[in-house]
């Protein structure tokens, strides 16, 4: 069996989707603290088939180990975790916490119930701002900004130590920027202020929620002064969990990807696709670079189409397409 953990979130609920449609033995978690319970009964809309869920947080160990003491659980797939880069300057604690701690939590009661097989959703923010890109998974990384991505540096670091004691298998994927929904338009990422990612932001403008999108520097030295992001499609990026989750099956150790588009888009290459569908035009306002942001990053995802047998197939027109859709079927508006 495998849980999911932060089943409820962006990425967990479209991987919890293709788990239930292939069949797989599974058991969902989540507390709902970054997250929306309604989730869970789109997921039962979409699948046709009742979630297998458990509400509960995974930093209280006794929650943990029930769950792990009723269930034979041999793999976990870990997206719980706090991602905002701005917040976690003004609550550190808060990120070690909740990401670091609640972690190695989670590893020590897999070791106790002998589960060895573990998928972390770690971040393209561990190569900090040092390094050129296409960004590659052998670099040589230093501590990087901000405490979020120290977070998911420390932890690699852990699983690192781990796994070449040889007591756990372990998949890390460094995601760059998730977006775009389900095909069915049901499920998406949520749009909400706490949400300080670029995707949402438009969409809360195009919903008249905000006046104006909030640019943050315009004078990086790239094309259009706006700062060049890897954008890549949550459905490639699902795909990218299952065939490591099928690696880890019988490769043993550590082992490390990118999931990336492996292409650069801009700020106002994302607002003009948008204007573009939409046939309208988004205002905007430009803002101070935020701490902690760089320029321009993408990835280099040669690794994972070679271990992996994994490839793009969605470009930034389907991904926008897929929003779009997400809009329409999820907030009363018309656009």
């Amino acid at each position: 069996m495998i849980l999911i953990t932060g089943a409820s979130g962006y990425i967990g609920s479209h991987f919890l989707v293709e788990v239930i449609k292939k069949n797989i033995d599974y058991l969902a978690v989540d507390d709902f603290s970054r997250s929306d319970p309604d989730t869970i009964k789109k997921i039962n809309q979409i699948t046709k088939k009742k979630v297998n869920f458990i509400q509960g947080n995974i930093g209280k160990k006794r929650f943990l180990q029930k769950i792990f003491s009723e269930n034979n659980i041999t793999k976990v797939i870990h997206f719980a975790g706090l991602k905002s880069i701005n917040e976690s300057y003004e609550y550190p604690l808060d990120y070690y916490q909740c990401n670091v701690s609640n972690t190695i939590q989670l590893l020590n009661v897999m070791r106790k119930y002998n589960a060895k097989k573990f998928i972390f959703s770690s971040s393209a923010t561990v190569y900090g701002s040092n390094h050129l890109s296409p960004l590659k998974e052998n670099l040589v990384l230093t501590m990087p900004e901000s405490p979020y991505a120290r977070s998911k540096f420390i932890i690699e670091q852990i699983l690192k130590n781990i796994a070449n004691n040889k007591n756990l298998d372990v998949g890390i994927l460094r995601y760059f920027n998730p977006i775009g929904c389900h095909k069915s338009g049901i499920i998406g990422e949520n749009i909400n202020s706490k949400n300080s990612n670029l995707m949402p932001a438009i969409i809360r403008v195009v919903l008249k929620e905000k006046n104006f999108l909030e640019i943050y520097g315009n004078n990086y030295k790239t094309k259009d002064g706006t700062g060049i992001r890897d954008y890549i499609h949550i459905n490639d990026l699902i795909n990218g969990h299952m065939k490591a989750l099928n690696f880890i099956e019988t490769n043993e150790g550590f082992n490390l990807w990118n999931l990336g588009s492996g292409h650069g888009y801009s700020v106002f290459d994302l607002l003009k696709a948008f204007e573009k569908h939409l046939n309208i035009l988004i205002p905007y306002t430009f803002k101070p670079r935020r701490e902690g942001d760089i320029a321009e990053y993408w990835a280099d995802i040669s690794k994972a189409k070679k271990e992996l047998s994994w490839q793009v197939n969605e470009n930034l027109d389907a991904i926008i397409k897929d929003t779009i859709k997400y809009i329409k079927k999820n907030y009363k508006v018309k656009i």
